[in-house]
Order: structure tokens, then sequence, then C-alpha cells
């Protein structure tokens, strides 16, 4: 028999939490330089020229710093800010699929 979810489970999520703790300021669209973006999934990069693309976008956005610290307060994964997160940490480069390569102990 399934349950039914009642709205306080609904409403008890890491994202409903985080949302209201670090709330997105709305400063209109002309504020974000991702905003009226044509490829969102760009912000989600996986290879180095979709990261590449985003962080050519960031580059001249007025609210760069807020996105970053949102991103990071948040956990976010994906560009923010300028910078590549993964779990609201900053990544040096974008991870590539697979298990790493075995390193010898030679």
């Amino acid at each position: 028999m399934k349950m039914m979810k009642t709205k306080d489970d609904l409403l008890d999520t890491k994202g409903v939490t985080v949302a209201f703790t670090f709330p997105t300021p709305d400063f209109g669209p002309a504020a974000w330089s991702c905003a009226d973006h044509d490829d969102p999934d760009v912000f989600a990069p996986t290879d180095q020229v979709a990261l590449e693309q985003a962080l050519a976008v960031c580059g001249s956005c007025a609210v760069r710093d807020l996105c970053l610290e949102l991103g990071v307060n948040r956990d976010e994964w994906g560009v923010w800010g300028g910078v590549l997160l993964e779990n609201g940490k900053p990544l040096e480069k974008v991870r590539q699929p697979g298990r790493p390569r075995k390193v010898s102990a030679a």
C-alpha cells in the first residue's frame, strides 16, 4: 500500500530549506548575464569547451560575486559566479566520466 505524502513531508527537503535560507534576489533578468542565455545546459558543463563558454558569460556579470556566494552556500553543482562547483566546492576542471586511471606505485 502506497503512503500518501502530507504537505509537511513535501516541504521537508534540503532544497526548500536552502532556498529559504539563501534566496535568489530579484534584480530582474538584466542583472544576471545568464538569465537569457540560449543554452542553460552550458552552466552544467561536461567538457572544457562548455566550461569556457559558461565562464565567458559570467565574465561580465554584474552580480557574479553574489552568484558565487549563493552557489557555495547552497552546495550547488555547475558554474556559479564564474566558478565550477561540485557540491558547493570549487573545481579546477570538468571531471571526466568513468573511473580514474590507476597509478602505479613503482
